[in-house]
């Protein structure tokens, strides 16, 4: 079995499961068109979408949640074993759903809370047609256990869990039901078996007015799984839940976990088929009251009464009890953390209070202090309404109102400051700005700016003007150049007048963070193509340094291009004023590819910078060397190889062609190799072959070359001699 779901509470403390029997052979009625009262829910036309502007109906209820059945077949699962409904242990296995039976394909559920009541709602689809239909929604308290893996499981369930029944004969509008889970008491409370725990006995909700359902009548569009369901394959239910008891007045209660299941009969004992998997949902009757104390400025030790129309029960309040009337005090000048779980010194937290509109009044100042304002917020539905002191509040099941009352101190002002910027790096200017508040319109006298380097501004004052405030109102500190890194604190210190008390600036809410230079490092070589032999330098700039830069730059020469193999030193230099020497001067003796890196150490005010590896790429080649022939009267030859490596190797081959071989391009008459050591001549040693054909001799010889040397080959003839009749 899978699931979807389209979305997720913050409290996950409902589950739902809806069972389906048929039989062969119905009539559907039409829709009925009337909503239960106080709902906009058309949870009886058999339809997802809205039919009358301004209500809402699946294609547009918020909170809904969606539970997808595993696709039908093989490897859809079920519950076996002659599981039932009122089996806390159950079994989970996998099978085609026999054709007979409702094959689940997934269900919905939302609920809201509308004029003063909660509703449910639900809806389930299947994908065969059949007659009557038997749906049982189980809503728990606690989350369920993994359905979707086969085996034993056991379902949580407790005191207080609901089981609504979908009851449909094939034609006119569904039965609707509601039973409880017992666990304690006589077994004359059991609906079916005879044994506890059980379900206890069922309340038709339909008879009493509190649920109304429908089956879809024609082909309706199912719009969120953008299916088509004909006739007796979709079917919904709308449920009053507080006109049904669920939560009766003076009580809490919330459900967690939903899923749906279908029976082999109509009969309530009969064995447990299909089900969709329990997907987590949120259904409460209660919310949050905080109501929060803050003095202007913060941390006045100062009572400060309230009264409220919040009943004391259910609702749970800390700090006070009684939420009737109650005391506030901001001595602290903290709030509890998000979200307030409990009360503190200033804040009245209430859980657990029922679903309603309640007032909370502020009562007369004390002395010396001003009422400066009352701000609400609210979440989840809830809402207010704010009139001086008095704070109309309607909580919504799952909401928080939070409302803040503000009140001020007299002639004493308080001051605060910002930075321009913040942080800065090293070489910034930075001023400060202060403002009042909290004084007199009037306010006047002077404000000194000073800046320290530790966080209780004791230390290595450096001042950074004094300003004449005027109407209230305080001029901005001098610039400050800060040519070192580190953490420095400024604070601002009003003179106070004859109608304001002095106030001092936290030191440690003005702290600037002076970082240090981010600067780049780029280089050149002196070649970037050189022979083999040959000698490099690398030169380094440094930008974006301060002017007087120091550290070290260090050069190394790699032979890959990550600048990670074979690092040869190229030297380290000092940097002076941001200015660097170059590398020492490398040698190359070998052919191939190298790759120049410098780094940069860093300094106090400046940060460590690398090249870029690949930027600095030297090609070292092979030499060229030349090659020069002398002929010998006799059929030998001399060759010099010079230009080439000191330690040259490889071999030299002598090739003498015949007169008829002018291009020097068949088998040689005459050849001889000789193994080269270096630069040098080398001579044939001939004392055997005899050239006597006519006409004239052509020499070719030819250089192999070696790693560090090129093959060279002479041209043909370029040394030659004639034979001729004298």
């Amino acid at each position: 079995m899978s699931f979807a779901i389209t979305r997720r509470s913050v409290r996950r403390r409902l589950g739902l499961v809806v069972a389906i029997t048929t039989v062969l052979g119905f009539s559907f009625a039409g829709p009925a068109v009337a909503n239960l009262t106080g709902s906009t829910f058309e949870g009886n036309d058999g339809n997802l979408v809205v039919d009358t502007t301004g209500n809402t109906d699946w294609a547009n209820v918020a909170g809904r949640v969606r539970g997808d059945d595993l696709a039908s077949g093989k490897t859809d699962n079920s519950f076996g074993q002659g599981t039932k409904e009122d089996d806390p242990a159950v079994s989970v296995v996998t099978g085609s759903i026999p054709p007979q039976k409702s094959d689940l394909t997934r269900f919905y559920v939302a609920s809201e809370f509308a004029s003063n009541s909660n509703f449910l709602y639900l809806a389930w689809e299947r994908s065969n047609v059949l007659g009557s239909a038997n749906m049982d929604f189980e809503i728990n308290k606690l989350a369920q256990p993994d359905l979707t893996t086969t085996g034993p499981k056991t379902l949580n369930r407790s005191p207080g869990d609901l089981l609504i029944t979908f009851d449909f004969g094939g034609s006119g509008s569904p039965v609707l039901g509601l039973l409880r889970w017992v666990t304690t008491g006589a077994t004359s409370q059991c609906f079916s078996t005879n044994a506890l725990p059980c379900w206890g006995n069922r309340v038709d909700l339909s008879a009493a007015g509190e649920a109304e359902g429908a089956v879809n009548a024609v082909t309706v569009t199912d719009p969120i799984a953008n299916v088509s369901l004909v006739a007796g394959t979709f079917g919904e239910a709308a449920v009053n839940l507080t006109a049904a008891g669920v939560f009766p007045a003076g009580t809490c209660a919330a459900f967690g976990s939903t899923f749906l299941k279908s029976r082999s009969s109509a009969s309530f004992p009969a064995e447990v088929k299909d089900f969709v998997a329990p997907q987590p949902v949120n259904i409460s009757n209660c919310g949050n009251i905080n109501i929060i104390k803050h003095s202007d400025p913060r941390g006045q030790n100062q009572n400060f009464g309230f009264t409220s129309t919040i009943p004391s029960s259910p609702s749970t309040c800390t700090l006070d009890t009684t939420p009737d009337a109650f005391t506030l005090n901001d001595s602290a000048g903290v709030d509890p953390p998000s979200p307030i779980m409990t009360g503190t010194a200033n804040t009245e937290h209430c859980a657990n209070v029922p679903a309603g509109t309640y007032t909370v009044t502020e009562g007369a100042d004390p002395t010396n202090f001003v009422f400066g304002g009352l701000t609400c917020s609210a979440d989840n539905g809830g809402s207010f309404t704010t009139s001086g002191k008095v704070a109309t509040i309607t909580v919504a099941p799952n909401s928080t109102v939070t409302c803040t009352y503000t009140n001020k101190l007299l002639v004493s002002p308080m001051i605060t400051t910002t930075l321009s910027a913040n942080p800065v790096v090293v070489g910034s200017t930075v001023h400060d700005s202060a403002t009042l508040t909290g004084a007199t319109s009037d306010a006047g006298g002077t404000v000194t700016y000073t800046v320290y380097t530790d966080g209780g501004c004791t230390q290595n004052p450096q001042d950074a003007g004094t300003v004449t405030v005027t109407g209230g109102v305080v001029p901005d500190s001098n610039p400050i150049t800060f040519n070192h890194t580190g953490d420095f604190y400024w604070q601002a210190v009003y003179s106070g007048d004859a109608h304001n008390n002095p106030a001092t600036s936290d030191c440690t809410s003005e702290h600037l963070v002076v970082t240090k230079k981010k600067p780049a490092i780029a280089t050149t070589l002196s070649a970037t193509t050189i022979e083999v032999g040959g000698t490099v330098h690398d030169s380094a700039a440094l930008a974006g340094t301060t002017p007087d830069a120091g550290g070290t730059v260090t050069y190394t020469v790699y032979t890959d291009s990550a600048c990670t193999l074979n690092p040869q030193d190229a030297g380290t230099v000092t940097v002076t004023a941001g200015a660097v020497p170059d590398s020492n001067p490398i040698t190359f003796n070998q052919t191939g590819d190298y790759f120049w890196q410098a780094v940069y150490s860093g300094d106090d005010n400046n940060n460590g910078a690398v090249s870029d590896c690949t930027s600095e790429h030297l090609v070292v080649t092979p030499k060229q060397p030349a090659m020069s022939t002398a002929p010998n009267l006799l059929p030998n030859d001399d060759a010099t190889l010079s230009g080439a490596t000191p330690t040259a190797t490889g071999t030299i081959t002598f090739s003498l062609f015949s007169p008829s071989d002018a291009t020097c391009a068949g088998s040689p008459a005459y050849t001889q190799t000789l193994v080269v050591n270096g630069n040098g001549t080398y001579s044939t040693t001939n004392t055997t072959f005899l050239a006597s054909t006519l006409g004239t001799w052509r020499w070719q010889v030819s250089y192999s070359g070696d790693s560090n040397n090129k093959s060279t080959l002479s041209a043909c003839g370029v040394e030659s001699f004639t034979i001729a009749n004298g």
